[in-house]
C-alpha cells in the first residue's frame, strides 16, 4: 500500500509499503478521506530544532471502511463505515474517567495521538488501528463528513467547556474548519448571537447566507463595535479564538465583557504577551484547549448528520498524489477554508 510519511523539515516522500498484519482487537480500514490539519503543516514546515520530535506517520483526521477484523473485534464489522478518535487512551485513569483522554495518565501524549507521534498515520492508503478508535458513522453522514469530526469536534467540547447560554453573545475570531466547528455547536445549542470574525473574503463569503451570523472582516471592520452594538454596550459573553495567529487574541481582549472567557481553541506557533492587568480588572477568564473527548465526537457527527451548516460544501478536494502542491502549501497560505484528501479507491 501507498502512504505519505514525512522524513523531516519539508522531506514528505509518497511510498510504498507493506501492510501491518492485524493483532488481537485491531481493525484495518481503507481510507477514503483524510484531512489536512494545521498540525501537518506545522510538522512539514517547522525547523527540526522547533519539532525535535516530527513524525513520520502524519494524518490524524481520516474516515474509510473497515475491510478486516480481528477475531475478538465486537464494535465495528467489516463493510462498517468508520471515522477514527485519534486519542489512544487507557480509557480507566482519572482524566480518562473525567472525559479527558487527551491527558491520559498512563500514555505519553507525544507517542500516543494518531498522526502525531504514534505509529498510525491516515495520509495512506490503508491503516490498522484498535477497534477502540474506530467510531461508527451514523447512516447520514459521509465519509467526507467523518473526515471532518476531528477538528469539529475539537470546537464543539471548547463550545460545551464555556457553558454559554442561548441568549449570550458569542464571538468567533477564524472561519477555518476549527471556527466552523465553533459555530456549528453555537447554533446547534441555540445560541442567537454569533459574530464571526474573519479575514478571507471567501470564508466570509461561505458564511453570509447562514442565518443567526454576523459576519465582519477585522482587517477593515471595527469588531469591538460590532459586538457592542449586538451587546447593547456589554461585551461578549465568550470569544473563542480559532485561527491561531497574535491579532486574534488582542480582538479577543477587546471584545469580551466583563466576567468574560476567551477560549483559546487554536494552537499559537509562538508565545505571545497578554495583558495580564487587563485580565485582573476585568476579571477575564483565559481558557486553553487543544483537544475532544468521545462523547463529543459522537455529539458531532449527529449534529453534521442534520445538516445545520453545509460544512462539506466548503471542503476542498486534494488529489492523493499531490498532496503538497493542492493541500500542504495552499493551506500554509491560508487559501482553503479545509483541504481534505480523497484517497484512491
Amino acid at each position: 500500500m501507498r502512504a505519505h510519511r514525512l522524513y523531516g523539515q519539508r522531506d514528505l516522500r509518497l511510498v510504498s509499503e507493506s501492510e501491518p498484519d492485524l493483532q488481537a482487537g485491531e481493525v484495518r480500514l481503507k481510507v477514503a478521506y483524510s484531512g489536512i490539519c494545521g498540525t501537518d503543516v506545522h510538522y512539514y514546515y517547522n525547523d527540526d530544532d522547533k519539532l525535535p520530535n516530527r513524525p513520520r506517520h502524519i494524518g490524524h483526521e481520516f474516515a474509510g471502511t473497515v475491510t478486516e477484523a480481528a477475531d475478538d473485534v465486537q464494535s465495528v464489522a467489516v463493510g462498517d463505515r468508520v471515522a477514527v478518535f485519534p486519542l489512544i487512551a487507557c480509557g480507566e485513569c482519572s482524566e480518562c474517567l473525567a472525559e479527558r483522554p487527551v491527558h491520559c495518565e498512563r500514555y505519553d501524549r507525544s507517542v500516543s495521538t494518531v498522526g502525531c507521534g504514534s505509529l498510525i498515520g491516515g495520509i495512506a492508503e490503508s491503516v490498522v488501528i484498535p477497534q477502540s478508535l474506530a467510531f461508527k458513522l451514523p447512516d447520514g453522514l459521509s465519509l467526507l463528513g467523518g473526515s471532518l469530526l476531528e477538528p469539529l469536534s475539537v470546537a464543539a467540547t471548547a463550545v460545551r467547556r464555556s457553558g454559554i447560554g442561548a441568549d449570550g453573545v458569542a464571538v468567533v475570531l477564524g472561519a477555518g474548519m476549527i471556527g466552523i466547528g465553533a459555530i456549528l455547536a453555537l447554533k446547534a445549542g441555540g445560541v442567537q448571537n454569533i459574530v464571526v470574525a474573519e479575514v478571507s473574503d471567501k470564508r466570509r463569503e461561505n458564511l453570509q447566507s447562514i442565518p443567526g451570523l454576523t459576519v465582519v472582516n477585522p482587517a477593515v471592520e471595527d469588531v469591538r463595535d460590532v459586538v457592542h452594538t449586538l451587546s447593547n454596550g456589554v461585551g461578549a459573553d465568550v470569544a473563542y479564538e480559532c485561527a491561531g495567529v497574535h491579532p486574534t487574541l488582542d480582538i479577543a481582549m477587546d471584545v469580551a465583557r466583563l466576567h468574560g472567557q476567551i477560549i483559546i481553541v487554536a494552537m499559537q506557533p509562538v508565545p505571545y504577551p497578554v495583558d495580564m492587568v487587563a485580565v485582573s480588572l476585568r476579571e477575564l477568564s483565559i481558557v486553553g484547549h487543544n483537544s475532544t473527548t468521545r462523547q463529543d465526537f459522537a455529539k458531532t457527527a449527529h449534529v453534521l448528520e442534520q445538516g445545520i451548516l453545509p460544512v462539506e460544501d466548503w471542503v476542498t478536494i486534494i488529489d492523493f498524489e499531490r498532496v503538497l502542491e493542492e493541500g500542504i502549501d495552499p493551506s500554509k497560505r491560508g487559501e482553503l477554508v479545509k483541504a481534505v484528501i480523497e484517497v484512491p479507491q
